[in-house]
């Protein structure tokens, strides 16, 4: 058994945390009570490790247990920490430096998913609400989607945090990776479509956090069913292998995604037809807005190919999130990567005589 010593303000924020994974590594992981009974130290966040705790600190320098951010949210991988393509780094903790070892969507294979991106797999409900949606969808034909999109509510739905500043726009082409947030809310606000909505606490003061929903994702998909025809599906972060509910979500509720994906983006791993889904990247806030404003619904020869590559989505998406072994077998892969980076981590440790530690302060 490797014994895990999980600690910080982001701790309820990894693959270990979630009651719906914990299961899988039950058979080869042990929580203890203390950084000295650990084989590992695991944070979640790059915050949480600068105000790491006075033992572990001391028990590391004492025995040089290895020291991981598993951070499943390249958001914060680059908002904070700042190093989003390092496998391994140093980082400043309150009461000393510690060589850290990433384990991220960039660094590590854990989230290096198959078919079923990581993060649908971190509470039951993305499937459970995924196959009463997609069963239904499945079975609409292009005239049945034509009827839906007509009694539309609006044209254009957007349903993040608000989040402006250049600071949220930091990337790293190197690694495909680049800050969405004020990019997707520069465009919320140019949109003109008379009939738009942008719904979220921070466009709306009546509206209630969603940490204190009893199932937020829930409450999001009553919300939306048929309210839109166009949903807003972009990502905090752009980063290749990095897919949240956000653009399935979408399509369960009967829009068609707006999302924003490179070429070397995972989500093309779908192969959803291409019209079935509007992807704006390379555009800057006000272009997308325009083409998102310029959408006509009365083109019929537009409307006619959007609608047969939306059938068709709607299908393949079926297939893949209304299956039950695509979802174990998942979760198996996740089990086996995440078993696999621990090992090795623990095994290059033993193997070497000594930690590096010319960065390092002396008192180290």
């Amino acid at each position: 058994m490797i014994k895990i010593f999980r600690t910080g303000a982001h701790a309820h924020r990894t693959p270990l945390s979630y009651p719906a994974l914990q299961p899988l590594f039950e058979d080869f992981l042990i929580e203890v009570d203390s950084p000295d009974q650990a084989d590992l130290y695991v944070f979640a966040h790059i915050l949480d490790i600068q105000a790491a705790p006075q033992d572990l600190v001391t028990d590391w320098r004492r025995r040089r247990r290895p020291v991981l951010l598993l951070s499943e949210e390249p958001f914060w991988d680059t908002i904070w920490a700042r190093q989003p393509l390092a496998r391994q780094r140093i980082v400043d903790s309150q009461w000393g430096r510690l060589p850290i070892h990433q384990l991220t969507h960039h660094s590590s294979p854990i989230f290096d998913f198959d078919r079923i991106p990581y993060y649908l797999l971190t509470n039951h409900r993305f499937a459970n609400a995924y196959a009463a949606r997609f069963n239904r969808n499945a079975q609409r034909s292009p005239a049945d989607w034509r009827q839906a999109f007509a009694a539309c509510k609006n044209d254009l739905l957007f349903m993040f945090e608000r989040r402006p500043g250049p600071h949220h726009s930091i990337g790293w082409p190197e690694g495909g990776i680049h800050g969405l947030c004020a990019w997707r809310t520069e465009l919320a606000e140019a949109c003109q479509s008379p009939k738009i909505e942008r719904l979220g606490q921070s466009w709306q003061q009546n509206m209630r956090p969603r940490q204190q929903l009893s199932d937020w994702h829930l409450d999001k998909m009553t919300l939306l069913d048929g309210r839109s025809r166009v949903i807003g599906a972009f990502e905090n972060t752009h980063q290749p292998n990095y897919i949240t509910e956000k653009l399935f979500d979408a399509f369960a509720c009967g829009a068609l995604p707006a999302y924003a994906a490179a070429p070397g983006h995972r989500i093309h791993d779908l192969a959803l037809p291409t019209a079935a889904w509007l992807n704006l990247d390379g555009l800057s806030p006000t272009e997308a807005a325009q083409q998102l404003d310029a959408l006509d619904w009365n083109n019929s020869s537009w409307l006619e190919e959007t609608l047969q590559d939306y059938t068709v989505a709607q299908q393949k998406l079926a297939d893949l999130l209304c299956t039950p072994g695509n979802w174990q077998q998942e979760r198996k892969r996740l089990r086996r990567a995440l078993r696999q980076e621990f090992t090795h981590i623990l095994e290059d440790q033993k193997q070497a005589t000594t930690i590096p530690l010319c960065s390092l302060p002396a008192s180290a």
